[in-house]
């Protein structure tokens, strides 16, 4: 019988031992600091970021929660411009999406 099949639970030499005890995994990313603006409080967005959401002053951002937190986007207003344009092809198509629908 070897050493390894005596340890209890399948534990190998090298192995993570109880994963309770470990700190939780700090997040991947840049940390922003929660500032005072005005009456409120914001955080100011790097140059970098802006650029990866495409967006600039006088943008909206949407937040999400996700399993690990938090998710920031940018809000796109052709949304609702899109979903007239889509109601408008059903209305004139609606023939065709009936067929389609069999």
């Amino acid at each position: 019988m070897t050493d390894e099949t005596k340890k209890p639970g399948g534990v190998r030499d090298g192995e993570a031992r109880d994963f309770q005890h470990q700190a939780p995994a700090k997040p991947a990313g840049r940390t922003l600091k929660v500032r005072r603006i005005g009456n409120s409080l914001g955080v100011v967005l790097p140059k970098e970021l802006l650029a990866k959401l495409n967006v600039g002053e006088g943008a909206e951002l949407t937040v999400s929660d996700t399993p690990t937190g938090v998710a920031l986007s940018a809000a796109h207003d052709d949304t609702a411009d899109l979903m007239k344009l889509a109601e408008g092809i059903m209305a004139k198509r609606r023939r065709v999406l009936k067929a389609l629908a069999k």
